[in-house]
């Protein structure tokens, strides 16, 4: 079993995903401007840069979040465990020169197998910590008759990459043939006027695709 000085086992979610609001750079009454974004990456990993129509015409946009397959980690000790990484990335280098100085005010994602896979083959899956003392919420959720795992970082504050590696953890060793991936996450512009922007999209990595 990971070390739990390590890794924080995803507890069971009691209700529905916590709403989060970022606030830096938000007039009193506004919300945020909600972006569009785009996909890319390969079989191994799902990309999503915003806004879409930035990047579209060959700009970097605000950011990125991803979710990218590390492949198998049986070797470490128990059949069928699969290694992933989740990424948060806003501003600075990765960004188009307007957003540079964007900063992440929160961010989540949600990982799980299909429902029929979830059916009947109980498993765990395991996040360790992000560096740089950020505050990191886990759970379990239950959407369209999946059991996935929702990660949360709400309080980022802060521009930057943020990595967190997770491990799913099977009660036997079938594994499933693709994860539902998703994400979400709230950057603004410092300063009292400065614009703030909510992103979200979704996608799926198909594990056999990404095991050749």
């Amino acid at each position: 079993m990971p070390s739990t000085r390590r890794r924080l086992l995803a507890t069971a979610a009691t209700g529905g995903t916590i709403l989060l609001a970022g606030c830096t750079g938000q007039l009193p009454g506004t919300g945020p401007r909600r972006v569009d974004a785009v996909e890319t990456g390969g079989e191994r990993e799902l990309v999503w840069q915003y806004p879409a129509a930035e990047v579209e015409e060959h700009d970097d946009g605000v950011g990125y979040g991803s979710v990218t397959f590390e492949g198998d980690r049986s070797s470490d000790g128990g059949s069928g465990r699969l290694a992933f990484e989740l990424n948060t990335t806003v501003g600075g280098i990765a960004a188009t020169e307007a957003y540079t100085d964007y900063e992440a005010d929160w961010a989540r994602f949600r990982l799980g197998p299909p429902n029929a896979y979830t059916a009947t083959h109980p498993f765990e899956m395991w996040v360790q910590p992000p560096t740089g003392g950020f505050d990191l919420r886990t759970g379990y959720d239950h959407r369209a008759g999946r059991r996935e795992l929702v990660v949360e970082l709400p309080g980022i504050d802060t521009g930057g990459t943020i990595t967190l590696p997770v491990l799913f953890d099977p009660s036997d060793d079938a594994v499933p043939d693709l994860f539902h991936c998703s994400f979400t996450v709230e950057a603004s512009e410092p300063g009292a006027f400065g614009e703030t922007v909510r992103a979200s999209s979704r996608g799926t990595i198909e594990i056999a695709a990404a095991r050749s």
